[in-house]
C-alpha cells in the first residue's frame, strides 16, 4: 500500500514537472561567428533550388519520371505525418517490480514528425522554431546570414 501511494506521488510530480506553461528563468548566452555559421539551419537562395525540367545550368533537360516508373505503384507506403508515443516504466528493474508494479507505464505523451512541413511538434507544441528563430535573429546581429 506504500508502495503505491509512493508510486502516485512521484506520478503526480513527474506531471506537475512536465506541465506547459513551466518556463525556466531566462538566461542570456553569447554565441561566436563561426558558432552561427556551423548551428543556423541552411536557407538555399531561390536561384539554386530544384526546378523541374531544367538542369544546374538552366537548360531543358527529359523528365526523370516515366510512365510506369515508381511513385503511383505504391501509394501512401510512407505516412505524412509520423507519430512516436513517449512514455517510460517507472518500477522497471526496480528491487519493489516483484510486487505487481514492474509493467505499470506512465504516457508522458507523443512526438509527431510531419514530413510536408519538416517540423516536429511535442504533444501539440512545435519544437525547435522558436529557438531556431531566435539563434538566427542573434546571429544575424552578428553578420552570419
Amino acid at each position: 500500500m506504500v508502495v503505491r501511494i509512493a508510486m502516485a506521488a512521484a506520478c503526480s510530480l513527474a506531471v506537475a514537472c512536465l506541465a506547459p506553461g513551466v518556463a525556466a528563468a531566462e538566461e542570456k548566452i553569447t554565441i561566436s561567428k563561426r558558432d552561427c555559421a556551423r548551428l543556423l539551419r541552411h536557407q538555399p537562395r531561390p536561384d539554386v533550388a530544384y526546378q523541374p525540367g531544367m538542369d544546374h545550368k538552366g537548360r531543358k533537360v527529359a523528365p526523370a519520371d516515366l510512365p510506369g516508373s515508381g511513385g503511383a505503384a505504391l501509394p501512401n507506403l510512407v505516412p505524412e505525418v509520423i507519430e512516436i508515443p513517449l512514455s517510460v516504466m517507472p518500477m522497471s528493474g526496480k528491487a519493489y517490480a516483484t510486487h505487481g508494479l514492474g509493467d505499470s507505464q506512465m504516457s508522458l505523451g507523443s512526438v509527431k514528425y510531419d514530413m510536408g512541413r519538416n517540423s516536429f511538434t511535442l504533444n501539440g507544441q512545435p519544437l525547435g522554431d522558436r529557438d531556431q528563430q531566435a539563434l538566427a535573429d542573434a546571429c544575424a546581429k552578428r553578420g552570419v546570414k
